[in-house]
This record gives structure tokens, sequence and C-alpha cells, in this order.
């Protein structure tokens, strides 16, 4: 397992799309669309190793967990949950996270539940696939605890 406590995430720029391409298609199997907005003040992407990576976009004080990877042969080492502590702890504006999920992705939603994040709703038929009918997603959120006054 990955020390999170001494995880810094990089940041990914137009620059990184050489391994950055490569390494979406082999996350989610189909070309990414995220490299378009590098560079937009709007989206704000960091990976751990150039072996997973996460992109959010905030206004406000709400930040929206827009995907999330991790190379297949470094799955289940912490990376996953390294980047979500990460980016709750270091996004100061932020008091609410809110994200996507497949249904059937349980590992994913077994990893949000463990942080804090709660089901909102369903999106009906939101995921599109190559064959077949679309694929629901849970929306999730997590608040950030109210810090005390002592």
């Amino acid at each position: 397992m990955l020390e999170h406590q001494n995880i810094k995430p990089e940041p990914i720029t137009k620059d990184d799309a050489s391994w950055f391409q490569p390494l979406f298609k082999v996350c989610f199997d189909r070309e990414e669309l995220w490299s378009q907005h590098l560079g937009d003040n709007k989206y704000e992407a960091f990976h751990i190793d150039k072996q997973a990576f996460i992109f959010i976009y905030t206004v406000e004080d709400c930040t929206d967990l827009l995907t999330l990877g991790v190379h297949p042969a470094q799955r289940k080492k912490g990376f996953a949950t390294a980047l979500l502590k990460w980016v709750i702890t270091k996004a100061p504006k932020a008091q609410r996270f809110f994200l996507d999920v497949e249904c059937q992705n349980i590992a994913a939603i077994q990893l949000y539940k463990k942080i804090g994040f709660e089901f909102v709703s369903i999106r009906k038929r939101y995921y599109p696939q190559f064959s077949g009918p679309a694929l629901d997603a849970f929306v999730m959120t997590y608040q950030k605890p109210l810090k005390t006054l002592s």
C-alpha cells in the first residue's frame, strides 16, 4: 500500500498527452476526451507516478470528481484512495464533492463509501455502451466535516 501522507500528486498538463492518452485507454478501454480540457482554468488533473490520475472541476465550494483511473497492473495498491484523500484535503475552497459511478462498479462504490461518500440519486442510462443499453450511474456526494471552534 502507498503511504498516503507522503503522496504528492503532480499536475497533468497538455504536454503530458503522450503518456496520458495510453494510460486512459488501458484504464477504460476507450479513447480519452479529457486532454482537450488540460490548461482550461475550470479543470484540474493530477497523477501519481503516471500510474493513476484524477480530473476535477471546482466551482465555488463544490468539486466534481470527473474521472479517476488507475492502471490495471497497479490497482488495489492504494492509488485511488490516495488521490481521493489528497483532493479532498488539498481542495481548500471545496466543501462538497460530487461524483458519478457506474452502478455495477462495485470496487469503486466500496472505495467511495469507505472515504465517506453517500448516495444521492441514480442517473438512468448515463454511461453509453458500445453495444447494449446504457448503464445507470449512482450520484454520490461527500461533505467535508465542519471545523469546530475551540
